[in-house]
């Protein structure tokens, strides 16, 4: 999610397990140990464009690198604050305790959106996404903010532990959105005669409500709004249709140990496969500007005629006050679905 809440959550937990005078520490360390995986950012090259997009979430986001990641926050905070500020009233053990805190909840956390996060490298190098919150969402990201500074001015960790809690109930709601959209997707798939062989389900920014699904059947995605109230029967809107590709068979003159070609193979694990063709490049099918409609936010093009040199990375489209209404409306409960989009 964004360094924002990072920092909130890292601060919020390290200072659930802080006494009333380690507080202050336990904030600062945990907001350092909670945004420091991210700086995975600072990993970038100007002549492979999809070095960055590799790299974030990587690492550094591995459950095996967190007692590695805080110690190296805790020794910056004890350099900076020891010799640089003077300031010795930090000892190095309670620095490391809080920053390691701090920097266990970031991939946690990052794992719980759709994205995708190495949790478990080098054992593994699935890209973990449990679909159950958006990668920016203010609702739990303000949760955190007020009862992390209310534990501060107050010296109480019990504050720290509400805002835990609903950061808890509100990951836990989304789980239980996520089933309920799949349940209702599976419904009308069932509906249209098809067997759904991979689904993917993304909240929309911001919310749990309006929901973006994307399954597979029979050689083609087929993409779905959802608006899924909390007291209600789960809405789901028809949206687009696109056929598949085999990454490895696109662009066939490409050849198969070629830069280019390794290229689309990256981006295909980042995308988790979710792959189409859109206006003559490669787009990931995950995300777009709109919940139920193939508008893709992001992609690669290829040249075939320099298979030995790295892919165009592109941004195409970004969510605009068009497509910002439309989720606003789908949230709000006033969106006038056309006829077509109400069929099955």
């Amino acid at each position: 999610m964004d360094p924002f809440t990072q920092g909130a959550l890292g601060a919020a937990f390290s200072q659930s397990f802080a006494d009333k005078k380690k507080i202050p520490v336990a904030c600062l360390a945990g907001i350092l140990g909670g945004m420091a995986p991210d700086l995975d950012i600072l990993i970038t090259s100007a002549t492979d464009p999809l070095l960055g997009i590799e790299f974030h979430r990587h690492f550094t986001h591995s459950i095996w690198f967190i007692p590695i990641g805080g110690l190296l926050v805790a020794a910056a905070m004890w350099l900076a604050f020891n010799k640089l500020f003077k300031i010795r009233s930090w000892d190095f053990k309670t620095l490391y305790i809080f920053t390691t805190l701090g920097y266990a909840t970031h991939a946690t956390l990052d794992a719980c959106t759709s994205y995708g996060t190495r949790l478990f490298w080098p054992l593994s190098n699935a890209r973990v996404a449990w679909d159950a919150v958006a990668v920016i969402d203010p609702l739990p990201t303000l949760a955190l903010f007020i009862f992390a500074v209310l534990s501060y001015r107050k010296r109480s960790a019990t504050l720290a532990r509400v805002g835990m809690a609903c950061l808890i109930g509100y990951l836990s709601l989304g789980f239980l959105q996520n089933q309920r959209v799949k349940t209702a997707i599976e419904q009308v798939a069932a509906m249209r005669g098809h067997e759904v062989e991979r689904i993917k389900l993304n909240p929309t920014l911001g919310n749990l409500i309006v929901w973006r699904a994307t399954y597979e059947f029979n050689g083609r995605y087929y993409v779905d709004g959802v608006i899924a109230q909390p007291f209600a029967p789960p809405t789901v809107l028809t949206g687009s249709t696109v056929a598949t590709i085999d990454h490895e068979a696109i662009y066939p003159q490409i050849g198969e140990n070629s830069t280019q070609r390794e290229d689309i193979r990256r981006f295909n694990y980042f995308a988790e496969g979710y792959l189409f063709e859109y206006q003559g490049t490669i787009a990931d099918l995950r995300y777009s500007a709109e919940p139920h409609k193939i508008q893709p936010i992001w992609g690669i093009r290829i040249h075939p005629d320099t298979p030995d040199a790295h892919v165009d990375y592109l941004g195409y489209t970004r969510p605009n006050g068009r497509a910002l209404n439309v989720t606003w409306s789908m949230l709000m409960g006033t969106y006038e679905p056309t006829q077509q989009e109400m069929a099955p």
